[in-house]
């Protein structure tokens, strides 16, 4: 019974850790401009787009060229917030009581 409870409680813990690094990550953020710099994207940590801003030169691309633009900027934002999430959770692996 004893072990039960002492289980019960290293999930309370951990469930506090998560939500303790999901704040952290909520106020993270990425900043990311596309290849020709005709886009920037805002993210944060936990993968919520914040801004998008359009450069006034974008008249110079046609759509094909704007789509790989923006397609390129928002797959490295996803990618830098993926990799700043799985550092915070490495973070938090140390902290993991063992099963």
């Amino acid at each position: 019974m004893f072990n039960k409870l002492g289980q019960l409680k290293d999930l309370w813990n951990l469930k506090n850790q998560i939500q303790e690094i999901k704040k952290r990550l909520d106020n993270m953020v990425i900043k990311v401009e596309s290849p020709n710099h005709v886009f920037e994207v805002t993210i944060s940590g936990s993968q919520e787009v914040k801004e998008v801003k359009v450069n006034e030169n974008m008249q110079s691309f046609n759509q094909e060229q704007l789509g790989e633009e923006l397609k390129s900027v928002i797959n490295k934002a996803v990618r830098d917030s993926q990799a700043l999430a799985a550092q915070a959770m490495g973070s938090m692996a140390g902290g993991m009581p063992n099963a």
